[in-house]
């Protein structure tokens, strides 16, 4: 019997310690999967917590205990991108509520175009750096003043104004750069 065999023989049978052992041997690979789906350092954070919970009750599912660290990397692959699903549910649900409460109904050419648009902007923010994806997230997604934004990160609002400022600026070069190689093409 191999070593990850005989711990998941161990953790089916209820032995809290071999939990921990597992968690330590396989957190940093089961953090990359999650951070590559979901690309944000304290969500991923979540999802591998998340995804040993889930192990530990569903772990009589594992058919070969010799894939425990792949049967891991999937489960929070799966998490995140449930995670990720859920957050574009509600981000659609919030943007589209109210939006246009007296106004005619949006022609469904207008209706793709701003959908197209919401989605080139999304892409961007996933090409800038964790620090400027968790502003713009807690800005914009959550809805926190600079001054929440702040004292959830421990940071001066000045920091978060600029990375704000920085972050809006780079995703418009994005945008240009991208409309300058589409005109060119």
């Amino acid at each position: 019997m191999t070593k990850t065999e005989t711990l998941v023989s161990k953790i089916k049978n209820g032995d809290m310690q071999t939990l921990r052992i597992v968690y330590e041997l396989f957190y940093k690979p089961v953090y990359q999967a999650a951070y590559y789906v979901i690309k944000d350092p304290s969500l991923a954070e979540d999802v591998v917590h998340e995804s040993f919970l889930k192990m530990k009750y569903k772990i009589d599912q594992l058919q070969d205990s010799s894939k425990l660290e792949a049967w891991l990397c999937r489960i929070a692959t799966n998490i995140a991108r449930d995670l990720i699903r859920r957050r574009l549910r509600n981000t659609f649900y919030m943007e589209t509520r109210n939006v246009y409460p007296n106004s005619q109904p949006l022609s469904p050419e207008t209706s793709l175009l701003q959908e197209e648009d919401k989605i080139m902007i999304k892409q961007k923010i996933n090409c800038l750096s964790p620090s400027y994806r968790q502003i713009l997230y807690l800005k914009y997604y959550r809805e926190m003043s600079c001054e929440e934004i702040s004292t959830a990160l421990n940071l001066p609002v000045g920091t978060v104004k600029s990375r704000l400022f920085n972050a809006r600026q780079k995703i418009r070069k994005l945008i240009e750069l991208e409309n300058e190689s589409i005109a060119i093409n």
